[in-house]
């Protein structure tokens, strides 16, 4: 569930699977009792889905170059759970595969209808 909305996964694609949506959720936040709440993140990715986590997960490092902060996932910990700053604490699941074309379109579809540039961790993106 995102937002109070039911998210359907697809089963047939699995972690080498490329040019999916995925989704992320955080497991610390989504056992509050609100409705709403920060805890989903969709993406994209035209490498495989493994691959793409490795990027996430390199990000949950503290340091000067503050390298969480070039992830959502990582920013999301940081701020809202500092003492649980861990991949391990999302989970996660595609939703789709598309095309790579349609990749930034749908990805968009997805943020829109589950309003997680609003309630979740997906950040607004200004394009000038």
């Amino acid at each position: 569930m995102v937002n109070g909305n039911c998210v359907y996964l697809d089963f047939s694609l699995n972690c080498s699977s490329k040019n999916i949506i995925y989704i992320a959720q955080c497991t610390i936040c989504s056992k509050m009792g609100n409705k709403f709440k920060d805890d989903s993140y969709f993406g994209q990715t035209m490498t495989a889905m493994n691959v793409r986590m490795n990027g996430h997960r390199s990000h949950f490092v503290i340091d000067s170059r503050l390298l969480f902060e070039k992830s959502a996932l990582s920013m999301h910990c940081f701020l809202s759970h500092k003492a649980e700053f861990s991949m391990e604490y999302f989970k996660l699941g595609i939703v789709k595969q598309v095309r790579p074309v349609d990749l930034n379109r749908v990805e968009e579809g997805y943020i829109q209808k589950y309003r997680t540039s609003i309630c979740g961790l997906n950040r607004i993106t200004v394009v000038r």
